[in-house]
């Protein structure tokens, strides 16, 4: 019997599949703002925003794609805490 995560992670990459295949058809890029949207308002997988921006660019890339890493982050999704992305007083 698979366990719930590999159930819910399977599930993930064909979303992100699915999403990838259906942009190749009509641009020759992925926003990972866009991507971001889609797919957390299909599935909320337990898993960073940077994680999910990084498996929609691997796949994109396989996929002949280009990627524009447009998603604003969050301070505590950033890299290294958020250096660079501090917020204005």
């Amino acid at each position: 019997m698979q366990q719930p995560e590999d159930i819910a992670a399977r599930r993930l990459g064909i979303v992100i599949e699915q999403y990838v295949e259906a942009r190749k058809r009509r641009y020759d890029y992925v926003s990972t703002e866009q991507a971001y949207r889609a797919i957390r308002q299909i599935l909320k997988p337990a898993i960073s925003d940077r994680e999910l921006d990084d498996m929609v660019a691997s796949l994109a890339v396989k996929n002949g794609l280009a990627v524009v890493f447009d998603r604003q982050t969050k301070v505590d999704d950033a890299p290294l805490g958020g250096l660079g992305h501090q917020r204005r007083q």
